[in-house]
């Protein structure tokens, strides 16, 4: 390529050589001024032929350019893999992405504040919600088979949890299984791999597949890579398609399903067409669960004697639309344990429950926290001061508006403004170190009248949490003439209950107002997961539901077991022990006082019998 350039630009410049002598030649033949004018029109011909193969050179560079910047765009918009990565090239890209996408879903979009204080605030003002799963849209479960079906399941989830936190071996002997029992044995997790084992279980003549969950930290990015990809889902009866089932589900876990899928369906086969008699179990906890779900929706649209397989899934992620779960009552079972926020966790619910905290009056009840505790008056004034005192320090752009600078003057104070006197605004140690209240970027403008002057401030491209359309300020004067400099130190010792007042209700007008999504963005907006079958729900309710109203302090909590509807899923209800409940210690134990309240209750039947 280089060498072409310059053999063009030798030709070029050979070529201009000759026109200048030709031209000087030509010139003293015929002599005089049309010499001269041949002269410069030959110069300007060979100069104007290489402007345009310079303009060409350029269009054209701008032309690979322009592809180039299109092909990367391309690639930003690439698909979700179908499959897991083969190579550490590949996975290192997935996980990169993956940490992006987490990244954009999570501090992306929550500010620290609506994290530090605004979680915890409607946390408090929500209160314990245990009940909801407890309405009449669901069913109490109780009786003699639900207890037996209980104790299989709290086997199961035992042996669930041996092979996710015990050495191999030790599952094997907590399950009374042989090396011979072993069809697959999967340990080592890896990006979209997760660890997997097949048993055979001679007594209850089961082949029982454990999916391990979100345990090392591939395994976590395989649950963190939660975009949507679409699934569907052939329902075959009596070998013949009877339905189709569209919808979206968990980009990891239905990537982690069909590696699963790939690796176990040749081993079941086989191993069915020697026990025909025996039955197919997929057993899961957390992110296991879900994968335990999807894979179990694959198997059941095989031809093979692996269509019969079953579900039991302990504290699933939601990982498909509602649809698709909806299809799969007949083969998946779902527990879920108290507050566990898991099977309602997902993009969808999350941005809900964004709003709800921005909704909330986090921010009113934070600023009487600074108020009463000294360390974090403490540090407000100090940074207050600061602000004050270094210009670069204070932000007008800041996100937070200084509550402190908007009161009104004292009856006493007020004066008449004069058109020499500037605005000049007092700063005051307020709520601006926790200038945290960030929300969705959206454009607006806000417009603030003094007096009747309508000041235009500039537009923003980040709104506050509360959505400041217009202030007017036409009733606060914050003008002060030179004879008030001498009162300012007494208007600063103090505010009026008629300030504070005025000032607590700005702050709640600035974060009680909620965002009205726009149809451009609701268009885009992410779809609801669920988690998917049956699902029985162990509810703590205190004694005094079943009781009398009176004996609700001296009572304990009762557990009692709930088939609750889907739709309660769909928000995420917080609680102190939402997180500490989804593992399978507390599964267990809450398994464990319903199966003895169970037996209480039957007792009791037969003894009044």
């Amino acid at each position: 390529m280089g060498a072409n350039k310059g053999m063009a630009a030798a030709a070029g410049t050979a070529v201009l050589l000759y026109l200048v002598l030709s031209g000087r030649l030509c010139g003293d033949a015929a002599g005089g001024d049309g010499g001269a004018a041949l002269e410069d029109q030959l110069i300007s011909s060979a100069v104007s032929t290489a402007a345009e193969a310079r303009r060409r050179r350029k269009e054209e560079a701008r032309a690979r350019r322009e592809q180039q910047r299109r092909a990367s765009r391309a690639t930003k918009r690439r698909r979700w893999p179908e499959r897991a990565p083969d190579g550490w090239g590949e996975a290192a890209a997935l996980a990169a992405r993956t940490v992006r996408l987490t990244w954009a879903e999570t501090l992306g979009k929550w500010a620290l504040g609506e994290l530090a204080f605004g979680i915890k605030y409607y946390m408090r003002q929500q209160g314990n919600l245990q009940h909801e799963y407890a309405g009449s849209d669901s069913v109490l479960l109780n009786g003699p088979e639900v207890r037996q079906e209980l104790i299989s399941l709290l086997r199961y989830l035992k042996q669930c949890m041996y092979f996710s936190k015990k050495p191999y071996n030790v599952f094997l002997e907590y399950g009374g299984y042989s090396q011979n029992d072993v069809l697959i044995k999967k340990s080592k997790a890896r990006l979209l791999k997760p660890a997997f084992t097949i048993v055979r279980d001679r007594s209850s003549k089961c082949f029982l597949l454990f999916i391990r969950g979100a345990i090392s930290v591939k395994e976590r990015l395989t649950a963190a890579t939660g975009a949507e990809v679409p699934f569907h889902h052939v329902v075959v009866q009596e070998g013949r398609v009877s339905n189709l089932v569209l919808g979206y589900a968990h980009c990891g876990m239905v990537v982690a399903a069909r590696w699963i899928a790939k690796q176990a369906i040749p081993c079941l086969s086989k191993a069915i067409e020697e026990f025909p008699e025996y039955e197919v179990k997929i057993i899961g906890h957390s992110m296991g669960a879900g994968i335990a779900t999807i894979l179990t929706y694959i198997l059941c649209e095989k031809r093979e004697a692996v269509s019969s397989s079953s579900c039991i899934a302990f504290g699933p992620a939601a990982c498909m639309t509602w649809d698709l779960a909806e299809s799969g009552k007949d083969f998946v079972t779902t527990i879920v344990n108290r507050n566990d926020v898991v099977p309602s966790l997902g993009i969808a619910s999350a941005a809900k429950l964004r709003i709800e905290v921005m909704s909330s009056s986090w921010a009113h009840d934070l600023r009487k926290q600074i108020q009463q505790t000294r360390f974090l008056g403490f540090v407000n004034r100090s940074v207050s001061f600061i602000r004050s005192h270094v210009p670069f320090v204070s932000d007008p752009r800041s996100k937070v508006v200084d509550v402190d600078m908007l009161q009104s003057e004292s009856p006493e104070a007020g004066s008449k403004p004069s058109a020499d006197t500037h605005a000049v605004v007092k700063k005051r140690p307020a709520l601006v170190c926790w200038s945290c209240v960030a929300a969705p970027k959206q454009s607006k403008e806000s417009s603030i009248q003094i007096q009747g002057t309508e000041v235009q401030t500039e537009k923003n491209t980040e709104a506050t949490a509360a959505e400041l359309v217009s202030i007017h300020l036409g009733e606060l004067n914050l003008q002060e003439s030179d004879n008030q400099d001498n009162n300012r130190e007494e208007k600063g010792s103090a505010l009026t209950e008629t300030d504070e007042e005025e000032a607590m209700e700005l702050v709640e007008s600035l974060t009680d107002e909620k965002q009205v999504p726009s149809s451009s963005t609701s268009a885009q907006e992410p779809h609801q997961l669920y988690a998917p079958g049956k699902i029985l729900h162990m509810v703590g309710l205190p004694a005094a539901e079943e009781a009398t109203t009176s004996q609700q302090g001296a009572q304990e909590e009762v557990v009692a077991l709930y088939e609750t509807p889907r739709h309660l899923y769909s928000k995420i209800r917080l609680a102190r022990s939402m997180i500490g409940e989804h593992y399978m210690p507390k599964y267990i134990k809450t398994m464990e006082q319903l199966i003895d309240k169970l037996a209480e209750d039957i007792d009791d039947q037969l003894d009044s019998l």
